[in-house]
Parts: structure tokens; C-alpha cells; sequence
């Protein structure tokens, strides 16, 4: 059987820009491809001229803003402050970036469409978790070297407090909760979580620090 594959043209870009907007919005199935024509302001016959079908067409904007998400978080904390407020910092950054409207839809989309595109979404869920933790473990590592944190595997440590920053709040804002997302909820939480984080990693005295970067 012939492999269908995405044709590159003049349009491409707002094509896949018009996709993206209708799948984020209805999901797979939920959009058509007249509201995509709609919505990227081309005809169905230029649309079908890039993708031969809907599928290869959501794939095709879901890894687009997959990829867009590489730029899209800065940790911006001042890690000369030490943990006991950069902790705190770090987690709130996080967890803003994780209930931003913009992540909220496309996580929200590739939670619903695992069962069908479960590569795409298991790509999502890999590269937040990467984004997210190589900003924050060299803060970590960071720490540990100076005796601030006591450590053995900061690369489990940075996964843990990824966990932390969107435990509770991600699925209550996807879940109809806004106030969730509200900047003094974030605070208030990031601030229990960095409570929690400190009192497991604080310096052992009398030990010698060190740190293991593992794999993720």
C-alpha cells in the first residue's frame, strides 16, 4: 500500500496554522475539514493538495506546536538566592506555564487523543517533561555542589519537582476549576510543594554532598 505523505507548497504554513486552530479547539473528531478550509482561509481542494487526509494533517500541527514549545518556557529565577526561595520560584514557573491556556489546549487534545495517536502523545508527555527538567537540574546541581541541597540523582530529584509543580492544579483547570490557575492558588501551592521538596533534600550534616545525574 502506498505510504501517503505531506506535500510543502506555498500555503503550507497557513494551512497548518488554520488545522492547528480547529483541532485545538474541537479535537480530532470533533473537526471538519470545511471549518479548517474556513479557518485557514484556503479552498478544500488547496487544503487536500497539502495533506490527503485528516489524519496525517492533525499529526502534522500537533507536532508543529509540539516543536513551538521548545521556546516557550523561561525559568528566569535567581539561583544565586539559594533554594529556599529559588525552589518556590522554580515550581510557580512551572506550574504557570503548565495551566497557560495555550498548554492547557494541547495537552488537553493529546490526553484525548492518545488511544488513537498514542506516539504523538507519548512525544508531548517526553518533551514537556524534558523541557521543564533541563532547565531546572542545573539549578540542582548547582545547589548540591555549594551544600545547599543534599541530592544523590538530581535528575530524579528535577522529574519529582516537575511532578510537584503540576500535580494539583493541571487537571483541576482542564476539569472546569479556573480558579485552579489564578496566580495566588499558584503561589499558595507552588509554595506547599518547595515546603515539601526542601524538607526531603535539605543538607545532612556531618555528610559528605554529592550529586548522581542519571537518565532520564
Amino acid at each position: 500500500m502506498k505510504t501517503q505523505t505531506v506535500s510543502q507548497g506555498r500555503k503550507f504554513r497557513q494551512v497548518v496554522g488554520g488545522a492547528t486552530a480547529v483541532f485545538l479547539r474541537d479535537g480530532f473528531a470533533g473537526a471538519s475539514v470545511d471549518d479548517i478550509a474556513r479557518e485557514a482561509g484556503v479552498s478544500k481542494a488547496t487544503l487536500y493538495s497539502y495533506f490527503p487526509d485528516k489524519t496525517l494533517m492533525f499529526q502534522e500541527a500537533m507536532r508543529a506546536e509540539i516543536a513551538r514549545l521548545e521556546d516557550s518556557f523561561a525559568l528566569d529565577i535567581d539561583i544565586a538566592a539559594g533554594p529556599d526561595r529559588g525552589v518556590m520560584q522554580m515550581l510557580a514557573r512551572m506550574a504557570a506555564w503548565l495551566v497557560d491556556p495555550l498548554h492547557l489546549g494541547l495537552y488537553r487534545v493529546m490526553v484525548a487523543e492518545a488511544p488513537r495517536f498514542g506516539p504523538l502523545s507519548a512525544d508531548f508527555h517526553a518533551t514537556v517533561a524534558r523541557i521543564l527538567c533541563d532547565r531546572i537540574q542545573p539549578c540542582l546541581d548547582r545547589w548540591v555542589d555549594v551544600g545547599l541541597l543534599s541530592i544523590d540523582d538530581t535528575d530524579l530529584a528535577a522529574a519529582q519537582l516537575v511532578a510537584l509543580a503540576g500535580a494539583s492544579l493541571r487537571d483541576p483547570v482542564l476539569l472546569g476549576q479556573p480558579r485552579a490557575g489564578t496566580d495566588a492558588v499558584i503561589r499558595e501551592t507552588s509554595a506547599q510543594a518547595a515546603d515539601l521538596f526542601l524538607r526531603a533534600f535539605a543538607p545532612v550534616r556531618h555528610h559528605t554532598m554529592g550529586r548522581r545525574s542519571g537518565t532520564r
